[in-house]
């Protein structure tokens, strides 16, 4: 599991991880039942450096819920999910190296 401390010091680097907590975050706190979910990395996948050209080249994975939800609602929160990392990683693209092969998880206090 990355964390966000292997990145090495860099400014916009440092950005992108702040930005990228606070949507996680905010994320988190839209969705309460949401538990988790894995962005995979696509690139490379079949022999191909860039399956995308320039569209998402990740998947979102292994998303779990606390309770059942109907598949229209798992849906809502799948395309939540894909649209705040889309989203994140086009205004920035180093954000792109820190949600690739990661694990998100609620966190409880």
């Amino acid at each position: 599991m990355k964390t966000l401390l292997a990145v090495e010091a860099d400014p916009q680097a440092d950005i992108a991880a702040a930005d990228l907590a606070l949507q996680i975050k905010a994320l988190f706190v839209a969705c309460p039942n949401l538990c988790g979910f894995v962005v995979e990395d696509l690139s490379g996948l079949h022999g191909d450096a860039n399956p995308h050209d320039g569209e998402n080249r990740f998947l979102i994975t292994q998303v779990s819920f606390g309770t059942p939800f109907s598949r229209d609602e798992s849906h809502q929160v799948c395309t939540l999910i894909v649209s705040v990392v889309s989203d994140l990683v086009a205004e920035q693209p180093e954000a792109y190296e820190l949600v690739r092969g990661r694990t998100f998880a609620r966190t409880l206090h």
